[in-house]
Order: structure tokens, then C-alpha cells, then sequence
């Protein structure tokens, strides 16, 4: 049993509130010995007094709007115009833009009163501001993105909702209550940690109305894109199926479709008819959130290549087995880390073996029966992850598979036999067909270069035939196999036990 430290620094669950509103109406003014200025605001002195008067003049970004002459009676005129925004916006106020400030000056002057137009330029020029929320992202290096939010609550909501893409709201309650998460008894994944990089708080703030964020789905939006505003679509044709469709567009699960398409897909399943319009922009997001899950797989244990002896009883090209090998099987316990859905490593944690592997033995007339494949297939990478079965996209007649911890994994003969060709061709890329001798071929390609083996040498079952690639008509790193059985194309499942792999 272990118990992880849950360290989750969200706004929803654990946000630092700083409360630091600028004043609505900027009463916090500062002294200014200001020389004649031209105004934005077309604004005369129409003469002068004896004595000195306080006058309060408005600046955007260190130019000067206007002078105002009573300060009271354009507090007035700006809660007029709140008015516009008071069905939008309720229960807030009205205040000066975050650019804008107050300076207080003394003078012999008498300015010309333009407090309306003063008012009017503001409102024009998007210069009034809504007291609302500043939702604040930042790391050690200090703050690096500020959105603004109607309701906090919104925030909360949507944020919640990003977090469920990655992890489950049970996992989250429990860390949050501080209870043990066991490693898996059975085999599966269970979430033991989730982590937020960076640091969300909030505080008060007063912004135009028109950057806002004023619904839940637009901060969701953010929150999977940031600021950025391009969408690719994708419409689905007669044949499609999830896996086959997050394929092609950047190699996505299908689970990270759904959480693109959260109104239209409710299943990693879901059966998708034609016409269905599919968002697959991969996600960009402001956020890193770190999730850490313990899997426990079982995998083959692979006996060593069967001991051929010599029968001088056995006519040539005869062969005969004495001790039928028999495939392990062992439990393995890894510890895998998720940026954002997306798997960055795995650490084997433990493995317990199940059953042990038996080696075979087989009788022989000549060397050459070497070349007679024994039946038995292994997987030709380690820790295989079936990233498209057999017919996941429309034509697709193999099966294609990934090393699920290292991305330039080595590739071994599925089967003992003789290799029949190698080469490159545009689709296949770089490839090699092995050649078991008993009715079956085996093919590999995408490799990441020339295979490792010659054309007619003899090779064993688990040897090294060359590295997983992206070379040829292929989406990403991968290893493309295919059974030609008799001749025929056949899925690679009914020789591989497909229901071990990830």
C-alpha cells in the first residue's frame, strides 16, 4: 500500500486569492507639476485667477485625455454609462480602464469644462473598465498569463471539467481527503497522483468588458488552447473509427478526441456516422497538468529458441518435436507519467512471474529444418501498445504497434525462418519479409533504417531484424507488421495474443 502527497495548485481547489483592486475611481490620485499639455480631448483655458485651484487631469498610457473640472460630476456620468453593461455585468461597477489614471495638479487656470466629452472619449475608446476577476498563471519566473472571468465560478467549472480529461474526479477527491491509493491488484491502471506545474491565483481587477471571458466554455477553450484561435475540423466518411481518425491527426487516443469534442463524442467506443464534424486541433494548453499512474500488465515470457539435435533415424528435411515448448507469462508493475494525456515515461516498478517458460526441442535430419518456423509468434518489439488494429481506418490490412516506454525500439523476428526480401519502397519505407517455411510470411516495415539482416540468411525467433521508424507512408513512429498466410493477408491478432498488448 502506498500513499501519495496530492499536490494540486488549481484555482478551483487550492487557488491563492489576492485581493488588490485598483480604487473604481481612482481616488488614489498623485501630485503633478504638468507644463501646458495638448489634450486628446480639444480643451481651452479661458483665463486665469490670482490664486491657485486643484484641478484633476485623466492620462491614458502617459497621454493627457482631458482636465477635469469636477471630479464628483464625472464619478457621476461614468456610473450613468454602467447602465449599458448592468444586464451583462450585474451587481459590479463601472471604473477607469486599467491604463487609465488621475493626476492631481495645481493651477491658475480655468479650463474649458468638457467632463461629458472627457466621458464619451472613454467610453469610445474602450477605456472604461468593469470591476470583475483577474485569474493569474505564473511559475518561479513570476507571471506569464492573465485572463479575466465574469464569474469565478465559471472558472472553477471549467477548470474542473480540463482536469477530467486527465484524471478521474474520484482520484481527485481522494488525494484531496488524503486517503491511500494501492498499486493495482488486477491488471489496469490506477491514478495515484496528479500534479499542476504552475501556479493559478486570483485577485480583482478592473477591464474593458470586451476582454472579458463571460461563459464556460470559452475559459474551457483557453484552457485547452490558450490564445490561440485556429480550429481544424475534419468530417467523417463511411469507414471511420476513432482510433483510425486521432491516427492520422497527430496521433491522438481517442480519448483526447473526446476531449476536443466534448458535446459531440461520450465514448472511447462511440461509433462516429458520416457527416459528423470532428474538431482534431491538438491541443495547445496554458496548463501542465501531471498525473501519475501505476499499470500492471502481463506480458509473455518468451522461451529460448527450441535446442535442435540431430536423428540419424529421421529422414532428411524431417523434423520432430520431443518437448513441446511452452510460452511464460508475468505480471509487471510500471509507473508511468502523463503530461496532459500524453505518455512521457515508464519505470518498471516490480514484476511477478506467473507461470515459467519451457524451452522446446526438436528433432532434426539435416541443419536446414532450421529455417521451419515453430508456430509459436512472439510480439516484435517490447512492451507492445496497438496503436491501429487490423481495418481501424478504411484499407488498413496490418497492425501497427509501438513500443510503449521507448520510441526507437529494437524489432525482433516474430518466428524462426529464412528472410525472403528487403529493401525500400515508397509505402513500406524501409522493410524486411521473413520467410517461416511453413506456409506463413511475416512482414516489418517503417523501419528507422536498412533492416539489420540479408536477404536468405537464416534467422532465429527473438533475433534483432532492425529498429521501429517513421520512413515510407507512414504517421509517426511505428512498426507495421503483417501475416500473409497461403498468400493471404490475415490479422496479425490471430497469431499474437492482441488482448496482452497495452
Amino acid at each position: 500500500m502506498k500513499k501519495f502527497i496530492f499536490i494540486l495548485l488549481s484555482a478551483f481547489l487550492t487557488a491563492g486569492i489576492v485581493y488588490g483592486l485598483p480604487l473604481i475611481r481612482k481616488e488614489n490620485v498623485i501630485e503633478a507639476n504638468v507644463e501646458n499639455e495638448v489634450s486628446l480631448v480639444e480643451q481651452e483655458i479661458l483665463s486665469y485667477d490670482k490664486n491657485e485651484k486643484n484641478y484633476y487631469k485623466i492620462y491614458n498610457r502617459g497621454k493627457l485625455i482631458g482636465v477635469v473640472n469636477d471630479k464628483e460630476y464625472l464619478d457621476s456620468l461614468i456610473a450613468e454609462r454602467y447602465k449599458d453593461f448592468e444586464d451583462e455585468f450585474p451587481n459590479t461597477q463601472l471604473g477607469l480602464g486599467e491604463d487609465v489614471y488621475i493626476a492631481k495638479e495645481s493651477s491658475y487656470a480655468n479650463f474649458e469644462d468638457v467632463d461629458e466629452k472627457i466621458v464619451a472619449y472613454l467610453a469610445d475608446h474602450d477605456l472604461l473598465g468593469i470591476r470583475t476577476t483577474a485569474v493569474e498563471f505564473s511559475t518561479a519566473e513570476g507571471i506569464y498569463e492573465i485572463i479575466y472571468v465574469k464569474n469565478y465560478e465559471d472558472f472553477q467549472t471549467a477548470l474542473q471539467s480540463f482536469y477530467t480529461n486527465f484524471v478521474s474526479q474520484e482520484t481527485i477527491q481522494k488525494l484531496m481527503r488524503g486517503e491511500s491509493i494501492e498499486s493495482p491488484k488486477e491488471l489496469g491502471s490506477v491514478e495515484t497522483n496528479v500534479q499542476l506545474h504552475e501556479i493559478i491565483s486570483v485577485k480583482e481587477a478592473v477591464v474593458s468588458p470586451s476582454n472579458i471571458f463571460t461563459s464556460v466554455n470559452d475559459i474551457y477553450q483557453f484552457l485547452c488552447y490558450g490564445r490561440n484561435e485556429e480550429r481544424e475540423y475534419y468530417t467523417v466518411r463511411e469507414g471511420d473509427t476513432l482510433q483510425g481518425v486521432g491516427y492520422y491527426f497527430g496521433d491522438m487516443s481517442p480519448r483526447q478526441l473526446m476531449m476536443l469534442n466534448p458535446e459531440t463524442l461520450h465514448s472511447e467506443n462511440q461509433i462516429v456516422t458520416p457527416g459528423l464534424s470532428l474538431n482534431v486541433t491538438y491541443y495547445t494548453s496554458p496548463i501542465t497538468i501531471e498525473v501519475t499512474r501505476e499499470n500492471l500488465s502481463q506480458q509473455l515470457i518468451v522461451p529460448e529458441v527450441p535446442e535442435y539435435v540431430e536423428d540419424e533415424n529421421l529422414e532428411v528435411g524431417i523434423y520432430e518435436v520431443r518437448v513441446q515448448e511452452e510460452t511464460g507469462i508475468k505480471n509487471v508493475l510500471y509507473e508511468e507519467t502523463w503530461i496532459n494525456g500524453v505518455l512521457e515515461s515508464g519505470d518498471m516498478l516490480s514484476e511477478t512471474i506467473i507461470k515459467q517458460p519451457k524451452r522446446g526441442v526438436i528433432a532434426v535430419g539435416t541443419k536446414q529444418v532450421y529455417l521451419v518456423g515453430t508456430g509459436n509468434y512472439i510480439w516484435p518489439v517490447d512492451n507492445p501498445e496497438i496503436t491501429c488494429h487490423w481495418g481501424c481506418y478504411l484499407g488498413h490490412t496490418g497492425t501497427d504497434i509501438v513500443n510503449r516506454y521507448e520510441k526507437y525500439a529494437q524489432v525482433y523476428a516474430m518466428d524462426s525462418g529464412t528472410v525472403e526480401s528487403k529493401g525500400w519502397r515508397w509505402d513500406m519505407g524501409n522493410f524486411v519479409i521473413i520467410n517461416h517455411n511453413n506456409g506463413v510470411r511475416t512482414m516489418y516495415m517503417h523501419l528507422n533504417t536498412s533492416a539489420y539482416v540479408d536477404e536468405g540468411q537464416n534467422v532465429t525467433r527473438g533475433q534483432v531484424i532492425g529498429q521501429m521508424g517513421n520512413t515510407g507512408y507512414s504517421e509517426g513512429v511505428h512498426l507495421h507488421v503483417t501475416f500473409e498466410v497461403n498468400g493471404v493477408r490475415t490479422n496479425a491478432c490471430n497469431y499474437l495474443q492482441c488482448s496482452l498488448a497495452g
